[in-house]
């Protein structure tokens, strides 16, 4: 069997890799790095940190749990609405009423697990024209704001 690589990601064609070739300690392609003690256990190196992770925000909502205002914390208020707006001008909690909901979905997933994930997203505008994604935990009743990428 040839192991094979790539120079960098996305940069064309893979490329046989030669006996020479490997670094001393390097993981071969396709391996798990592993701990000398216990075998299949995975190294602090390669343990995965989430990304993108959601914002924890106050929403007022109406009878129907459907988000009225929300109150955005200060790193994220204090941002230009858009390249025109001028930034906030509160350094606390700055709530904003909410002017429309754009759109609408509900996500059930990993049911199986200790804690499944049950969310209803809503993408919204609110009166300065910021365009948010935010979330209601369905399981606890909390509001999240998610970041886009």
């Amino acid at each position: 069997m040839v192991a094979h690589t790539r120079k960098t990601p996305g940069a064309g064609p893979l490329r046989p890799i030669k006996n020479g070739d490997a670094k001393p300690g390097a993981v071969k392609p396709g391996a798990v790095k592993t701990g000398a003690a216990t075998p299949g256990a995975v190294s602090q190196s390669l343990q995965f940190r989430s990304l993108n992770l959601p914002v924890p925000i106050e929403v007022a909502e109406d009878r129907m749990e459907r988000p009225v205002s929300v109150s955005l914390p200060p790193t994220i208020s204090n941002r230009p609405a858009s390249p025109s707006r001028r930034p906030a001008q509160e350094v606390g909690h700055l709530r904003l009423p909410i002017t429309a909901i754009s759109d609408l979905w509900q996500v059930d997933d990993e049911w199986w697990r200790e804690r499944p994930i049950s969310r209803r997203y809503y993408q919204i505008i609110t009166k300065d024209d910021r365009r948010l994604t935010v979330f209601r935990d369905q399981l606890s009743g909390n509001w999240y704001w998610q970041k886009g990428v």
